[in-house]
């Protein structure tokens, strides 16, 4: 567990100091209790789903919160719930999505270092930050144009601050494309929102931003959510070298490095579309071509 403890402490530490420190759960109390014993503060362990956490007269020392939440179960909007308030005390939160116990291992990380992942995060969003124009093209069939000019980026390297959510792992850098470029063939091959890995490659057709055809699997996938996530928005690539394996969790699948995902719905105020769905969608082997000219490392 010591590159777990060593990530964990950089994760909570790197944007300032930590006081004392909340690990609440969903329903996994024992990981939970695993993680608080790595840490080197003072810490409490918190069923998010019966504990007001703000309203603990220990509250007032904590500075830092890990959430070990599993979204696609029942009770996570509690939990979401719990996490704006936390927020609304200025807490800085640190999310571990649908975690298992073989997380804990050292074997998972590899060897990443969140201190030097941040630091080429940040190099390569400088980078990124002047391009105007992507061509993602893969042996099975992607093949779509889009422009980014304007548009912000941002840098989930894995470290706490107050202006958004940090995740473990992390490693990946995003924006929105400008969903009238967005034209072309996209052929996802990796896991999808939260945990679904399609039995066959799914083909998404898309014109000027908007979600034209889809197989029936993936039709019957996103029937629920209305016209809103037929839209564009997200594009990320990942710089994780240390989750390549498929894992079936799509925090750690679309942070790996020398893939990209793009995620239909809601834009994190990065573009248009602005709603209450997000689904990521992985491409794992895709060769990315860039208006300027540039190298991006993993790729």
């Amino acid at each position: 567990m010591n590159f777990l403890r060593q990530n964990l402490y950089h994760s909570l530490t790197g944007a300032g100091p930590v006081k004392e420190v909340a690990v609440c759960y969903q329903s996994n109390r024992e990981l939970a209790q695993a993680i608080a014993q790595l840490l080197p503060f003072t810490t409490y362990v918190v069923d998010s789903m019966a504990t007001k956490v703000t309203e603990q007269a220990w509250g007032e020392q904590v500075s830092h919160v890990i959430e070990v939440y599993e979204p696609d179960t029942p009770g996570y909007e509690i939990c979401k719930a719990a996490r704006m308030a936390m927020r609304r005390q200025g807490w800085q939160i640190l999310s571990l999505f649908d975690w298992t116990k073989d997380y804990l291992a050292d074997g998972f990380w590899g060897e990443t270092i969140y201190q030097e992942l941040a630091q080429q995060l940040a190099q390569i969003k400088k980078q990124l930050e002047g391009i105007e124009r992507f061509h993602i093209t893969s042996a099975l069939g992607t093949d779509i144009s889009f422009e980014v000019t304007g548009r912000k980026w941002i840098a989930a390297d894995g470290i706490c601050s107050r202006e958004h959510l940090a995740q473990l792992p992390d490693g990946e850098i995003y924006t929105c494309p400008i969903e009238e470029t967005f034209s072309g063939v996209l052929v996802v091959d990796g896991t999808v929102t939260r945990s679904w890995l399609p039995t066959q490659p799914q083909r998404l057709v898309f014109e000027q931003g908007r979600l034209m055809e889809c197989p029936p699997e993936f039709q019957k996938y996103i029937a629920l959510f209305g016209t809103d996530i037929t839209m564009i928005g997200e594009f990320a690539l990942g710089f994780n070298p240390a989750c390549r394996q498929i894992r079936h969790n799509i925090s750690v699948d679309e942070k790996a490095a020398g893939t990209v995902h793009f995620a239909l719905g809601d834009s994190y105020n990065l573009g248009k579309n602005q709603c209450n769905c997000h689904i990521d969608m992985v491409i794992r082997e895709p060769k990315v071509v860039t208006v300027p000219a540039i190298k991006l490392p993993g790729f």
